[in-house]
């Protein structure tokens, strides 16, 4: 069960928390759709060690190519600071939490006045505790650690919301209000930067009548990336949460980031949904950690005669892909099956 004091540190009383690796993390997604607008504002403290990540990304529309993200103010080397709940670091990131551990305030402001934002995210149920059977239903009468499909990613303590953002957001001097209905997470645990897992994190939004959210483990096979298994989820209608059974996903891409999927989930009441996605904009993040890229894209989904815009991310090992994808990879596989080949035919 998460509980106000889960917006801050958990530090005290953790043997664990002597790890170099031990790390803090919040994101705050949020888009602006008519735009094609979508943004992340991310912070990966490590109190152990005393520095931050603080990585503010924004692009519009499709952008394949680094160059054409824009905007993005990555910093690797953050003092860490001394709350989590309340922090400005040096970067000009800044949040609040207004309410623990539902509502956050968050602010930017760019050294060289690119980019500012003032959004506040208001949670629209309950936090969804990943590993309380209460709510996960896949972790009923499971006693292992729970795989959540990064390894030690989200593994120790999660939990995931989908909420209300409102404010403003200004880039390269246009100005755009921000009113839309998306996700955040909440992390903590010893998390290694060996980046040899993939993982998606994937919203479906309807306004605040409606929301579901679907963490999925990912594999590449024959140079495709999968959408392997259901590692936890969740439905929310009316305030009211219900735990997810059941999901498959596939999509299709164009350089590794998603343009159109289809989503089938069932919820722990039987009742089952299936979405059609269509992409609005999508580009990779390379700066939530030195060891992961993610793919994500805006999708825009409709329910009857009602249209929501939600992230879909692809979060993707650099070494993962390294191992599946590259030039070497390819060539041991090739070679070993050109092996296996001639061992036949003997």
């Amino acid at each position: 069960m998460i509980t106000a004091a889960d917006a801050e540190y958990h530090l005290t009383g953790n043997a664990d928390t002597a790890d170099a690796t031990w790390a803090e993390t919040i994101v705050l997604v949020f888009s602006v759709p008519e735009a094609g607008i979508l943004g992340n504002a991310y912070v990966l403290s490590r109190p152990n060690v005393g520095t931050t990540i603080s990585s503010v990304v924004l692009h519009s529309g499709f952008c394949t190519q680094p160059y054409e993200i824009d905007f993005t103010d990555a910093q690797m080397h953050v003092p860490a600071p001394e709350k989590f709940s309340d922090f400005s670091l040096t970067s000009g990131l800044s949040l609040t939490a207004t309410s623990r551990p539902r509502d956050f305030r968050v602010r930017y402001e760019h050294a060289l006045g690119s980019c500012r934002l003032d959004l506040q995210f208001r949670g629209l149920h309950d936090p969804f505790d990943v590993h309380d059977p209460t709510q996960n239903p896949l972790v009923v009468n499971v006693s292992e650690p729970l795989d959540t499909g990064l390894g030690d990613v989200w593994a120790h303590g999660h939990y995931d919301m989908i909420g209300r953002i409102t404010g403003t957001l200004e880039l390269r001097g246009k100005t755009y209000e921000v009113d839309c209905v998306d996700g955040m997470d909440r992390s903590w645990g010893p998390r290694a930067e060996i980046g040899d897992r993939g993982a998606a994190w994937i919203h479906v939004t309807f306004g605040e009548e409606f929301g579901l959210h679907l963490g999925m483990s990912l594999d590449i096979r024959d140079g495709e990336v999968i959408y392997d298994a259901l590692k936890f989820g969740y439905v929310v209608e009316g305030g009211e949460l219900y735990g997810i059974v059941s999901a498959a996903v596939s999509a299709v891409r164009v350089d590794m980031v998603a343009v159109t999927n289809r989503i089938v989930a069932t919820d722990i009441r039987g009742k089952t949904y299936e979405f059609f996605g269509t992409a609005v904009g999508g580009a990779p993040w390379y700066s939530s950690s030195p060891a992961y890229a993610s793919f994500q894209s805006l999708f825009r989904y409709q329910m009857g005669d009602r249209i929501g815009y939600a992230e879909s991310t692809d979060v993707l090992g650099l070494e993962f892909m390294g191992d599946r994808l590259s030039k070497h990879a390819r060539q041991g596989r090739f070679s070993a099956i050109s092996g296996a080949e001639r061992s036949v035919g003997k």
